[in-house]
């Protein structure tokens, strides 16, 4: 089955978040074990937090497919040591949000967008000065 490719809409800014570690669940270790999808994709992130405070919507993504559309209602808050008690060597970054079921980039392919070489953010539109 092939995705159709995401359109930004109206100049909106996307945090994509990768979730290849976490969303198969019965695969996932360590930090990577949550609750549910909404959990996988708002938690324990490496980010610029100056451009992911910016984000209008954070795309939790598998496979180069949009599993899950998160509308912000937070500020991206530090944490130090995971829900399990692993401590992060360096601080990552979680965020409260909405579920938005109804988002027009469920399902679409971030094709065009690649996380990079172990990359698991990733900010659309690339150009930094929209940031």
């Amino acid at each position: 089955m092939n995705a159709q490719p995401i359109q930004i809409v109206n100049g909106e800014r996307l945090l994509l978040v990768n979730l290849n570690k976490s969303y198969d669940q019965s695969k996932a270790e360590g930090e990577y074990k949550r609750a549910d999808l909404y959990e996988a994709a708002r938690k324990y992130w490496y980010l610029s937090k100056k451009r992911a405070d910016k984000a209008d919507f954070v795309l939790g993504v598998y496979k180069g497919i949009v599993k899950i559309v998160i509308k912000p209602t937070s500020d991206w808050l530090p944490v130090d040591v995971s829900d399990g008690g692993t401590m992060f060597p360096k601080t990552r970054y979680e965020i409260e949000g909405e579920v938005v079921a109804s988002s027009p980039y469920l399902g679409k392919s971030v094709a065009a967008y690649p996380f990079g070489r172990g990359g698991v953010v990733t900010y659309v539109p690339r150009d930094a000065k929209l940031w």
